[in-house]
């Protein structure tokens, strides 16, 4: 029997590529979704998180959820229960915040693992090319289609 760290990574193949777990929360502020999600979900099976099981399946949830949020609201707005465009808004923030707590949620349990592959001495990239290039690519990404619904659940913040 041996002493097992509950935290402690597993060896991968693609250990090389991973990633400070705020690289893909920041990526989900300045790109959206589309970027930090999958980001955060191959950060999980790179870093052969104990917890990356939990981790998929919130990066999963970010996106159905947000999903369903995005169709209510578009419902409203198409049945005219929402009219304002002051509400509309506030319900688009919502959705937002939505995005950003899962966006954190994930992080904060990554980064207990990270902590531990990183004192071992786990290959640690900055991720800022990703997140430069996911900027750039950021409109061409939101006018893959011009659906509302697409629009919100990929958009970030800008």
């Amino acid at each position: 029997m041996s002493y097992v760290v509950a935290d402690e990574p597993i060896e991968t193949s693609w250990r090389n590529y991973v990633c400070h777990p705020g690289a893909p929360l920041l990526a989900e502020m300045l790109c959206g979704s589309w970027l930090a999600l999958p980001w955060f979900a191959f950060n999980a099976i790179a870093m052969g998180s104990p917890t990356r099981k939990k981790e998929l399946a919130l990066c999963v949830a970010g996106f159905v959820v947000t999903g369903v949020l995005a169709a209510i609201v578009i419902a409203l707005r198409d049945a005219d229960i929402i009219e304002s465009s002051t509400v509309m808004r506030l319900c688009i923030l919502g959705i937002v915040t939505w995005k950003l707590a899962i966006a954190y949620i994930i992080q904060t349990i990554q980064a207990r693992t990270f902590h531990v592959y990183e004192y071992y001495g786990g290959t640690v990239r900055t991720g800022n090319a990703i997140i430069a290039t996911g900027f750039l690519l950021r409109d061409y990404v939101l006018a893959l289609s011009d659906d509302p619904r697409w629009i919100i659940i990929v958009m970030g913040l800008g």
